[in-house]
Formats: C-alpha cells, sequence, structure tokens
C-alpha cells in the first residue's frame, strides 16, 4: 500500500516540477514575444504608439482572466429520491425500473411516473 502511495506522490511530483518548468518558459517565450511587438511597433509607428498598443494587449488579457475566474461555478443538480411503489416492485422488472430512476436523477430528468397498480378481473 505505501508503495503505491509513494509511486503517486511520484508522478505527481514529476507532473508539478515539469508544469512549473513549462510556465517558466512560456513567460520567458511571452517576454521575448513582447520585446519583438515592441520593436515592430517602435519602427514601423512610434514609441508611444507601441507602448499604448502593447498595454492595452495585456490590460484586455487581463480583463479576461479575472472575468474568467469571478464567473460562478454551476450548481450541481442534487439527485432524486427513488420513488417508493418502483422500489417496492418485485423481481427483474422493480431492479430495472429503479436503475432507470438513478441514471434519470443522475442527468438531472425527473422519474417517471409509478405504473399503475395491475387490474382484476371479478
Amino acid at each position: 500500500m505505501f508503495g503505491y502511495l509513494q509511486w503517486r506522490l511520484g508522478v505527481a511530483l514529476k507532473k508539478s516540477a515539469l508544469g512549473a518548468v513549462g510556465l517558466v518558459l512560456m513567460l520567458v517565450g511571452l517576454a521575448f514575444l513582447t520585446v519583438a511587438g515592441w520593436i515592430l511597433l517602435a519602427t514601423t509607428y512610434d514609441t508611444l504608439i507601441a507602448a499604448t498598443v502593447i498595454g492595452c494587449v495585456y490590460f484586455g488579457l487581463g480583463l479576461v482572466f479575472l472575468g474568467f475566474a469571478m464567473r460562478r461555478p454551476r450548481m450541481p443538480v442534487p439527485p432524486t429520491p427513488v420513488a417508493a411503489p418502483m422500489a417496492a416492485m418485485p423481481g427483474l422488472m422493480g431492479a430495472f425500473l429503479q436503475g432507470l430512476s438513478a441514471g434519470r436523477a443522475a442527468r438531472g430528468t425527473p422519474p417517471p411516473p409509478p405504473p399503475p397498480p395491475p387490474h382484476t378481473h371479478c
């Protein structure tokens, strides 16, 4: 058991280390792309225009990320309880209806109404 936990910890550490290195490399690349954009805009237009464009791009990206961060997560749909008549049905039909009801509850759709009682002829 401890061998499995140690293996999972090793995998998690390796994934987080690789993710951190990837993030640092992406930040370095972003810095070089920013400098390249600055040089292109400064030679084509003016340094004031270059600073304005790059500042607006970063400000806009910041607003987009803040918008995603402030978004509320969807509330999960609570499961609906299994109806008593379905649970009381004997045999394979009762098990099928109970499984069908559980599947619909997991999707968030209401369960079907219970079947009518059998007719008796007098």
